[in-house]
């Protein structure tokens, strides 16, 4: 067994095709399954069920947890002694929300890469819980969301709120308000309760989503059951779907704004529900002994250009 192996299983058990797996690995199919059936033999147990899509056993679960473990601390190893060696190179994994990415990457990555040339960025977007355990598991070496100040093994630092408004457009507010509408938008704001906006359809994200979790709790404070419109895990696209009056969504105010001075939708109403409805975000990697220099200097860049201070 060897290092290659377990990037081979890792690459398998990820993309669960070896066709899949082979091409992102630059090695043919048949090297691929050599590998993987080497490794069985040396273990002496089935590590994957050769189906489609492709499953792993029990034993290959078990595998895949020690293979990351490896991994991990294999590139905790290269990143020590890169810093050792002054050699500020290699590849920093970052993990982020792709509607977070798409605000805040472009110009952090524009800026590190001006900094550290010889550093290359590698994004992996997921939902939150998911970029916490792509963390846990070395998969990632830092993510940008929200994590608890208490998690065990992780170092937590605080980067911004994100306030969330409820964005809605006003021929939506027209056809179920009237010549309220505009009384109606003044009450919720007054009164931090979206009670009066009970017939409204809603566009709503997914469970484990902070916005999403956040919305249902504020709906559910005001006694509403919302008719869910539709349901997605992409905040753009909610936005995309509110633009055409399809129903009200909940998204971060920079998003809003953002779409709405792409898109020049000058009929899209952001309703405030106060200055406490906010996703604290924060940027985290693994606690060690040592850590890497790229993650402490790319994690100052986020502060400097994203931080509370740079609001």
């Amino acid at each position: 067994m060897n290092l290659a192996t377990m990037d081979y299983f890792i690459a398998l058990a990820e993309e669960r095709s070896f066709t899949r797996a082979a091409e992102r690995l630059c090695v043919t199919q048949q090297t691929l399954s050599a590998h993987i059936a080497g490794l069985e033999r040396e273990l002496s147990v089935k590590l994957v069920n050769r189906t489609v899509p492709l499953t792993l056993t029990y034993a290959g679960e078990e595998f895949l947890r020690y293979a990351r473990r490896f991994q991990a601390e294999r590139r905790a190893l290269e990143q020590e002694f890169a810093d050792l060696a002054g050699d500020v190179q290699g590849v920093l994994a970052v993990g982020i929300a792709s509607t977070r990415g798409r605000l805040m990457m472009p110009d952090a990555i524009a800026a590190f890469g001006r900094e550290r040339p010889g550093v290359g960025i590698e994004l992996y977007e997921a939902e939150n819980a998911d970029l916490v355990e792509l963390l846990r598991e070395g998969t990632v070496d830092m993510m940008v969301g929200t994590v608890p100040r208490s998690a065990s093994g992780l170092v937590v630092r605080p980067l911004r709120t994100e306030r969330v408004v409820l964005l809605v457009s006003d021929e939506l507010l027209a056809e179920r308000y009237g010549d309220e509408a505009q009384a109606v938008v003044n009450q919720v704001e007054a009164t931090r309760s979206l009670a009066p906006l009970a017939s409204l359809p809603f566009l709503l994200l997914g469970q484990g989503d902070e916005p999403g979790d956040l919305s249902r709790a504020m709906l559910e404070r005001a006694g509403i059951r919302p008719v869910a419109r539709v349901k997605s895990k992409n905040s753009e696209t909610l936005v995309e779907l509110a633009s055409r009056g399809v129903g009200a969504c909940f998204v971060p105010v920079e998003l809003a704004h953002a779409m709405i001075e792409r898109d020049g939708a000058t009929h899209l109403r952001t309703v405030s529900l106060g200055p406490n409805v906010v996703i604290p975000i924060h940027v985290a990697w693994r606690a060690s002994e040592h850590v890497w220099s790229v993650i402490e200097a790319f994690a100052a860049l986020l502060d400097e250009l994203f931080g509370e201070r740079a609001l």
